[in-house]
Parts: structure tokens; C-alpha cells; sequence
């Protein structure tokens, strides 16, 4: 009997078994990304929560050799959540005051605003997701504040030398 209780919080506390959750509504998945970044929890790459289209645009612009150099550059082995993390466009990550506004809805389409602060600096994101077969899943996210505005999805397709 213990052995199956270890097994089960094993499985829940490994990062996998995050990787595979699916998400019933927009707002639980705002909130899951940001769990990852409480102090002493491991990052999960962010990829996990893309759509099958924002992961096309990842892929195009990895095709298309878009950031080769940077990966030459920095030594490291190039892979997309080292590119760019859209949830927290910053090295470094001392975040508070995380606030995960209510969802607006429209059949399968959805967006989230959330509002951090990254040690002094404020952040405000919209996170356009969709629903796909397996739950939702992030499509989009655009930087909304007083800080560099950007779009994810235009960043990679039209400006991915601008990240």
C-alpha cells in the first residue's frame, strides 16, 4: 500500500507528468504556467503548453536557421525553450505579486491577462490559448505593458532576429 502511495506522488511531483496534463479550462492553465516559477521548483519548458500552431512557428523558424548563431554564440546546444520563454521574457526570475485575471471565452478561443512582477520590473501578458483535442493550450502571447510590446507570433514570423 505504501509502495503505491510513493509511486503515485512520484508521478505527480515529476516534471512528465505535468508535461502531460491537460487543461478543461484557460484560466487553470494560466495558473499552471506560473506555479512553475515559485522558488525551488524546477521550470518546465514551455513548449509543453504551445498549440500545434505556435510550435509550427517555432519549427519554421528553426528551419529556416533563424537562431543558430545565438545558440553558436551562447555555447549551448540550441532547443526552443531556449530561444525565448514568452511567460517570463527574463534571465533572471524572482517573481511576486502574480495576478491571473478571469478568462474571456468565445467557443474555442480564450485570453488571459496576467500581471507579475519580475524582482522590481512590472509585466502584463495576454495569453490567447485555444482548445484543442487534448484541453487548451497557449496560441499566442503578447506583452502588453510599459515595458518592449511585442507579439510572439509575429516575432517569430516576421522580426525572430528582434528576441
Amino acid at each position: 500500500m505504501r509502495l503505491n502511495l510513493v509511486v503515485v506522488a512520484a508521478l505527480v511531483l515529476s516534471p512528465v507528468a505535468w508535461a502531460a496534463e491537460t487543461f478543461s479550462d484557460p484560466q487553470a492553465l494560466a495558473s499552471a504556467i506560473y506555479d512553475d516559477y515559485h522558488l525551488g521548483r524546477t521550470v518546465a519548458d514551455p513548449s509543453v503548453y504551445y498549440s500545434t500552431r505556435l510550435k509550427a512557428l517555432f519549427d519554421q523558424a528553426i528551419e529556416n536557421d533563424v537562431f543558430a548563431s545565438d545558440a553558436a554564440m551562447s555555447g549551448s546546444e540550441f532547443t526552443i525553450d531556449a530561444v525565448f520563454n514568452p511567460f517570463l521574457p527574463d534571465l533572471n526570475a524572482l517573481l511576486f505579486d502574480v495576478a491571473i485575471g478571469e478568462a474571456a471565452i468565445i467557443d474555442d478561443r480564450a485570453v488571459v491577462n496576467v500581471s507579475y512582477h519580475n524582482f522590481d520590473q512590472p509585466r502584463l501578458l495576454s495569453i490567447a490559448m485555444i482548445r484543442e483535442g487534448d484541453g487548451w493550450k497557449v496560441d499566442d502571447v503578447a506583452s502588453m505593458g510599459s515595458e518592449e510590446h511585442w507579439l510572439l507570433s509575429w516575432a517569430l514570423t516576421y522580426d525572430p532576429l528582434g528576441f
